[in-house]
């Protein structure tokens, strides 16, 4: 057996533990199949995540709900814009002579 190795393998006990130190007793099968932290499903959910992001849920009725009022996206933060300005790209390596500018009349 070894020592150290991914999530699927502490389930299927070919491994004792994950990367980060977690064994098969700190780990469940979520509904879907997937592998998750117990602890971190938790703190999650004290946390609030899904209700900060707009989600909850509606008695009598299946899976989340939006939340109405809220809109979608990050929050706008407060503070300075950045003064750097970005330039375009040029395309065709930028020499001056294959421009899209005609040749001034004067030269030739």
């Amino acid at each position: 057996m070894q020592r150290v190795g991914s999530r699927r393998q502490v389930w299927n006990r070919t491994a004792k533990q994950t990367s980060g130190g977690l064994t098969r007793s700190e780990l469940f099968q979520d509904k879907y199949g997937n592998i998750k932290s117990r602890k971190a499903s938790k703190k999650a959910k004290k946390n609030r995540n899904l209700k900060r992001a707009g989600w909850t849920f509606k008695k009598g009725s299946f899976g989340a709900v939006r939340i109405e009022g809220k809109k979608k996206g990050k929050k706008k933060t407060k503070g300075r814009k950045s003064t750097k300005r970005r330039g375009r790209k040029q395309r065709g390596g930028g020499s001056p002579t294959c421009g899209t500018q005609p040749p001034s009349e004067g030269t030739r």
